[in-house]
């Protein structure tokens, strides 16, 4: 529920200058008074009153350094979380069809609850429509691969990375998968692509760029069943999502392989706030030691 407080003027400054202070760090100068009102758009009575609140609820603590400016001697960016009724964290992310999202799932559940705030895992198939979410405020976070948010990024699409997970945290490795009777014979090959999907498509047009191949839309859960009836010859998805029963060819080692196996969370740009709580609830080595038990079955699913 939003602070009633905030719903004046003076709160809603207090709303703007608190996400343009949550990009600090503690010992770092803020932003003047006029250089506040000025980005804020606002009066700098209301600045100020922006400033006292802040000081007053214990969500930072200045120190005036004369000429050199003022210091923002700490930051507690859980109180500035609660005090903006930020703390009920949602993060979207890829359907759970296997143990590695799952884990995920369970160690980004594990930390984004703890220290009074809440935090609730939803699940949508596609990066684009996990990002439009966000974009929309639908959800505070989202969960793609490094590979797509660096794509995002370069498309102009006002995000910020939050958290980046390690290696293999997102998908094991992606190959080409073939049908069961594949001669080799890459002429005119039907190869699926998902255009949903930045990874999928990304990799297939890198892998088949120097060979003749047609593509064939596809979502990527018809995959497997599109390569056994013939619908298509061929088609690049994760090693640990497919039967192992299927004929396989290794991908090219290329820098977009790697970071399509690395897990990002993401945010809005000008969502300061939820960038830097996360940051400070969140511990890689956890979410990752709770993916892999989960992974080895020695932990049972939970988000």
């Amino acid at each position: 529920m939003v602070n009633k407080n905030l719903l004046q003027r003076s709160g809603l400054a207090t709303l703007q200058v608190a996400q343009i202070l949550a990009q600090l760090e503690p010992g770092m100068r803020i932003p003047t008074v006029t250089e506040l009102s000025e980005q804020c758009q606002m009066a700098r009575g209301n600045i100020q009153i922006a400033l006292n609140n802040l000081k007053q609820n214990r969500v930072i603590r200045l120190e005036s350094h004369g000429q050199n400016g003022t210091i923002a001697t700490d930051i507690d960016y859980v109180a500035m979380a609660r005090y903006c009724s930020n703390t009920n964290l949602t993060c979207v992310m890829p359907m759970p069809y296997g143990l590695r999202y799952e884990g995920l799932a369970s160690g980004l559940y594990e930390e984004l609850n703890q220290k009074g705030v809440t935090g609730a895992i939803a699940f949508m198939r596609g990066s684009g429509y996990r990002l439009a979410c966000v974009e929309e405020g639908r959800f505070h976070l989202c969960v793609m691969s490094l590979l797509a948010f660096e794509h995002y990024q370069q498309e102009g699409k006002e995000i910020q990375l939050v958290v980046a997970m390690g290696p293999h945290s997102y998908v094991e490795q992606h190959r080409v998968f073939v049908r069961p009777d594949f001669t080799g014979n890459w002429e005119n090959c039907k190869v699926g692509l998902d255009t949903s999907s930045v990874d999928q498509e990304l990799l297939t047009r890198i892998c088949f760029a120097d060979k003749p191949v047609q593509y064939v839309p596809i979502i990527y859960s018809q995959l497997v069943p599109f390569l056994h009836n013939g619908v298509i010859d061929a088609g690049v998805w994760s090693a640990d999502m497919l039967p192992k029963e299927l004929r396989c060819y290794p991908m090219p080692c290329l820098d977009e392989q790697e970071k399509d196996t690395i897990a990002v969370l993401a945010c809005r740009r000008d969502d300061n706030i939820t960038a830097q709580l996360v940051r400070k609830l969140l511990t890689v080595d956890r979410v990752e030691d709770i993916q892999r038990r989960v992974m080895e079955k020695h932990l049972i699913p939970r988000y």
